[in-house]
């Protein structure tokens, strides 16, 4: 995680008045962005001369300052930075972070950052003072060109599981009041793919938009939470067990954050992209978040064996699958078998409200001492506001239990009380050596770098819709990658072995099918990422299948450098990806049939003159079927693959 500077310079400083204007240039001179404070702050950014976003405001309003020192006397300083990051884990080794900054330095301990990067642009609020701080408001809006395909990702209020459909519209088919999740994703009438999102969330809500007059986006915030109740969720198709419920938040304070003065709030980031692969590569809410603050050399990722997608459904074996010891077991020599590092115990080993009342049929100590006893660790599945009750004796309970993980659920919110809470749970896991898989959770906002072990986020609408609603479509598929993804990793859960058509297609709780093949689901592992993937379907159907269940075994989920060879937004997609010596590309298509035309030596660097093996593997004679082969290339030959609608293919190149 060590940072690399390799340029820092320092421009000019002027101390200036009223109405000054600014413009900030990326490094590359493609993108522009032009600050202004004449009757109010506003920032617009340009493209190859293109709006990406037309004059916005920024402010903010609290008990320290107010919206119109924004327009007060200041200082402006101007610096460039060049370094290399290096990851801990990720879908690269080392990301280049080169930028232009311009702060504007108020007289009153108040001032703003604004930074222009070659892949996009983001500010933050920055304040010096020695004592608490109320948020009442903050003015972020993003007016977007005329014309432009919005993808709207629409939700009904701040208690919500995060799980949305991104489906295209133009601004004026959105009713004004709209609220929205971020990432937030559009196309420019110039053919720019922008994403909106934030990063380095702490003492802060998380941010959601809502839809305004015209073409006008804004930011909103939940407020403070006052009073909590515990409720049934409007989830409970989720689970199968009633008594399961959220903290909903059932009064509020007239403010949104609190925190000392003496801070720097969130950036808002705002990514841009001259085509809609581009985007693939983006790592800007990754490179604003902080570094971490002690060792993460422990941090393992990994495939983890899931249970509750397919239900405990375990076909053929000598025993009544189900939460119980033998089901378990049966799933750690699976994983050992197999080289996968971790299981998942999901929902049901013990009651929601108390640890302690372990499910009889499951004795856990003797799992998580079998499964250890067997090279593979073990995640164990709680409510946050379980684990919140009696905070710390129940991480030194987990801890003491010799799990490696926590999937922590149904957080629905992303108040500051949440936010404190995610930010408090991550640190003190790691003080334990705990990894951490959210769920039901906001979208990553450059967490993973601050904890790197938080190994993975849901925030999508992932394959386990299957069981309950018929939203998880080919289209919904072909979408995730270029917005959700883009702000971090993303739990989407693959690897469903049953399949049929969207026309075919009847949710069921207890046999899921997907509604894209087999193929796409391999292929999923590759350009989807995160620090831990599952295997979401039973062991059994995986043990049916040689060619699933050998790519499983050696797939990474991490990796040494990534290519976005290709991409349409809700169409089709090929990413290459590096480990070790080995590339692996995983193409997706949705729809419609699509060809893939590759020339491995321009679009990988294939430097070595020397053949390459190339494993494939594709679409068989139904969805449900696999088939492989493979054969010796040079580095130069061009290569072609024709895909189907709603399938997949994968290529390995040694």
């Amino acid at each position: 995680m060590k940072r690399i500077s390799i340029l820092t310079a320092l421009i000019f400083t002027t101390d200036l008045l009223f109405g000054q204007s600014y413009t900030l240039k990326s490094p590359n001179g493609i993108l522009v962005a032009n600050i202004d404070l004449k009757d109010r702050l506003t920032y617009s950014l340009s493209c190859n001369g293109n709006a990406i976003v037309e004059a916005s405001g920024i402010a903010m309003r609290t008990s320290a300052f107010a919206e119109s020192d924004f327009l007060g006397k200041h200082t402006a300083t101007f610096n460039s930075k060049n370094q290399a990051v290096k990851l801990l884990w990720g879908t690269t080794k080392e990301i280049d972070e080169n930028f232009n900054q311009l702060k504007l330095n108020y007289s009153n301990g108040l001032s703003v950052e604004f930074r222009c990067y070659n892949e996009g642009f983001a500010w933050r609020v920055v304040s010096a003072f020695d004592r608490e701080v109320i948020v009442y408001n903050e003015t972020s809006e993003f007016n977007i060109p005329n014309s432009a395909t919005v993808y709207f990702p629409e939700v009904k209020g701040f208690l919500t599981p995060f799980e949305v459909n991104y489906l295209p519209k133009s601004m004026q088919t959105i009713a004004d009041g709209t609220l929205g999740l971020t990432p937030f994703m559009y196309k420019t009438p110039s053919g720019e793919l922008v994403v909106i999102s934030e990063s380095n969330l702490f003492e802060y809500p998380g941010m959601f938009i809502r839809k305004d007059a015209g073409n006008s986006v804004k930011a909103v915030f939940p407020l403070y939470p006052k009073k909590e109740k515990q409720e049934l969720p409007g989830r409970l198709h989720l689970v199968k067990w009633p008594q399961i419920s959220r903290m909903v938040v059932k009064k509020t304070e007239n403010y949104i954050a609190k925190s000392n003065g003496n801070r720097s709030y969130p950036w808002r980031v705002v990514m841009v992209a001259q085509n809609d692969a581009e985007i693939l590569q983006n790592s800007l809410v990754y490179l604003l978040a902080d570094e971490p603050k002690m060792d993460y050399g422990w941090v393992k990722p990994g495939k983890v064996v899931w249970d509750w997608y397919h239900n405990w459904n375990l076909q053929g074996v000598e025993f009544k699958p189900g939460i119980n010891t033998q089901t378990y077991k049966y799933m750690v020599d699976f994983a050992a078998n197999n080289g996968i590092e971790y299981i998942n115990i999901d929902d049901g080993w013990a009651k929601l409200w108390d640890f302690k009342k372990v499910n009889p049929n499951l004795n856990l100590k003797e799992v998580i001492d079998y499964a250890n006893s067997k090279g593979v660790k073990v995640f164990i599945w709680a409510m946050w506001n379980t684990i919140d009750k009696d905070f710390t004796a129940n991480l030194d309970m987990f801890s003491k239990l010799g799990v490696a993980g926590i999937k922590v659920d149904f957080f629905d919110r992303a108040d500051q009380r949440i936010v404190d809470f995610v930010n408090k749970l991550a640190d003190e896991c790691a003080k334990r050596n705990l990894l951490l898989n959210l769920h039901g959770m906001y979208k990553p906002t450059g967490i993973n770098r601050t904890f790197p072990n938080i190994v993975n986020i849901e925030g999508v609408l992932g394959l386990e819709y299957n069981k309950f609603s018929d939203k998880c479509t080919p289209v919904h598929n072909l979408t995730i990658p270029f917005v959700r993804n883009v702000v971090g990793p993303m739990d989407y859960t693959p690897g469903s072995m049953r399949h049929v058509t969207p026309e075919q297609f009847v949710k069921s709780w207890e046999n899921p099918h997907s509604m894209t093949t087999r193929a796409q689901q391999m292929a999923m592992y590759i350009v989807y990422h995160g620090g831990v993937q599952m295997l979401a379907d039973s062991p059994t159907l995986y043990q049916k299948d040689s060619i699933a269940q050998n790519f499983l075994s050696g797939v990474p989920v991490t990796w040494d450098k990534t290519i976005a060879l290709e991409g349409k937004v809700g169409e089709s997609i090929a990413v290459a990806r590096k480990h070790g010596d080995k590339w692996y590309i995983g193409c997706m298509t949705a729809n419609q049939e699509h060809d893939f035309n590759f020339n491995f030596n321009l679009n990988l660097n294939l430097l070595d003159d020397r053949e390459y093996k190339m494993t494939i593997i594709a679409e068989g004679n139904s969805d449900d079927e696999l088939v492989l082969s493979s054969k010796r290339i040079g580095k130069n030959d061009r290569q072609n693959f024709k895909v189907k609608p709603r399938s997949g293919l994968v290529i390995i190149l040694e």
